[in-house]
C-alpha cells in the first residue's frame, strides 16, 4: 500500500488556471517579439524616409543649379548646340505651365506655393502644339532639354499627355508618336 501512495503523489496533478511557468521559459522569445518587431518597422521606414529625402534634396540642387542662366546654358551646349532647339524647350517648359510649378515647395516661404504664381495658373496649349509639331524631328533633343535643363526631372511625353487639351493632343499625335 505504501508503494502506491507514493507512486501516485509522484504523479503531477493538472495545474488550473494560468500557468507562468511558460512566461517564464519563453520570456526572451515574448520581449522580442513584442520590442524588435516594432523597433524593425521603425528602422524600415525611417531608411525609406532617408532615400526619399536624397532623391529631394538632389532635384532641388538641380533646380537650383538651373536657376544660373550661366550653368543652364553650359548644360543645354552640351546636349546640343542649337539655340532653336533650347529656346523651343525653354518656351514648352513655360508654355506648359511647368516651370513654374517645380519650385521647391518650403511652407516658410510663401514665394514657393505655386497658387501665388499666376504664371503656372493657364497653358498656352496651342503654342505648345506647335512647337511640338515644328520641331518632331528633334523631339529627343527637346525631351532631354526639357527633363535636365529647364524643369526639375520632369518627362516631357507624360506632361504633353496630361497637360494638353484633346484638341491639341491629337493635332500632335499625327506627327509624333508619344
Amino acid at each position: 500500500m505504501q508503494l502506491r501512495k507514493n507512486a501516485a503523489s509522484r504523479q503531477r496533478k493538472p495545474q488550473s488556471g494560468f500557468s507562468w511557468h511558460l512566461i517564464i521559459r519563453y520570456a526572451l522569445i515574448i520581449v522580442g517579439i513584442i520590442l524588435l518587431f516594432p523597433l524593425y518597422r521603425f528602422v524600415r521606414q525611417q531608411l525609406l524616409k532617408n532615400e526619399e529625402q536624397k532623391d529631394d534634396i538632389e532635384k532641388t540642387k538641380k533646380y537650383n543649379e538651373n536657376q544660373n542662366p550661366q550653368i543652364a546654358q553650359s548644360k543645354a551646349d552640351k546636349i546640343v548646340n542649337d539655340k532653336g532647339v533650347q529656346q523651343a524647350a525653354k518656351n514648352l517648359a513655360h508654355h506648359l505651365g511647368t516651370k513654374y510649378s517645380d519650385v521647391p515647395f518650403s511652407w516658410t516661404k510663401p514665394s514657393t506655393w505655386s497658387i501665388f504664381n499666376p504664371k503656372g495658373w493657364t497653358e498656352n496649349d496651342a503654342e505648345a502644339a506647335k512647337i511640338l509639331i515644328y520641331q518632331r524631328n528633334n523631339y529627343r533633343f527637346l525631351k532631354r532639354l526639357y527633363f535636365e535643363v529647364y524643369t526639375n526631372s520632369r518627362d516631357l511625353s507624360s506632361d504633353v499627355l496630361s497637360l494638353l487639351d484633346d484638341a491639341e493632343l491629337k493635332k500632335v499625335q499625327k506627327y509624333l508618336k508619344l
